[in-house]
């Protein structure tokens, strides 16, 4: 614990992308991207496939409420997207829609003794309006949630949350305006895009690299063998 409040925490290293904060609470937006699996090279982010040992490309979203204080006061949060979901909440940003939703919902991990698994909820929204017609000065909600549930297995393998199983352990929530959002996910965007762009030129690189080495190993081969010819001519 004195080792955590020497710490100098603005020497150390941050994987965070963008941030937004209040006198009460704040969002991040952090990197937890990972590159696909050499086996499949054109899906540039890792999928949970076998040969990436399950690891999933992921942008993670933590939020913290500090309104009653700090410490063991604070709530904290967190939720992770794909990269495909960010774009999407950016297109959103960027075309300036109206009405927004974006609801998800995750169970996973292994049940406790009570059956119960970690869960997951999010929901990211835009209501131009309020309940009385007037317009908001803060469109954008963003919700997390984590907490417990039952896992329930579907028709396809997959895993769901049972009725009424739920239990909420922590909540925050944030209102932000059109500006400050689109700040957020439009950093975000860009620097997954720019991850993209670094591991496929860097495939494609290596690639290149290993076509010219064959091809240089090729010809001094070629050459090896003709002064070899050469060699044996001379001597007979």
């Amino acid at each position: 614990m004195e080792q955590n409040e020497k710490k100098d925490w603005s020497k150390e290293e941050s994987w965070q992308i963008a941030i937004y904060k209040t006198d009460k609470a704040l969002l991040e937006l952090c990197d937890n991207l990972k590159p696909a699996s050499n086996l499949f090279p054109a899906h540039i982010h890792a999928a949970g496939e076998k040969a990436e040992a399950g690891e999933r490309s992921l942008i993670r979203l933590n939020m913290l409420d500090y309104s009653k204080g700090k410490g063991d006061n604070t709530v904290s949060v967190y939720a992770n997207i794909n990269p495909e979901e960010v774009k999407y909440i950016y297109s959103a940003l960027f075309s300036h829609l109206v009405e927004f939703d974006f609801p998800q919902e995750k169970i996973f991990g292994e049940p406790d003794s009570n059956g119960y698994s970690i869960v997951q909820k999010m929901q990211i929204n835009r209501y131009e309006t309020d309940a009385q017609g007037k317009k908001r000065n803060y469109p954008w909600i963003v919700e997390i949630q984590n907490g417990r549930g039952i896992a329930v297995r579907n028709s396809n393998g997959g895993k769901y949350c049972k009725k009424d199983s739920y239990i909420c352990e922590r909540k925050v929530r944030l209102f932000l305006n059109d500006k400050d959002m689109f700040s957020l996910f439009a950093k975000a965007e860009a620097y997954i895009r720019v991850f993209e762009q670094e591991f496929a030129f860097r495939r494609n690189r290596i690639g290149n690299f290993n076509s010219l080495y064959l091809m240089l190993k090729k010809e001094i081969q070629g050459v090896a063998e003709l002064l070899s010819q050469g060699e044996d001519s001379k001597a007979a």
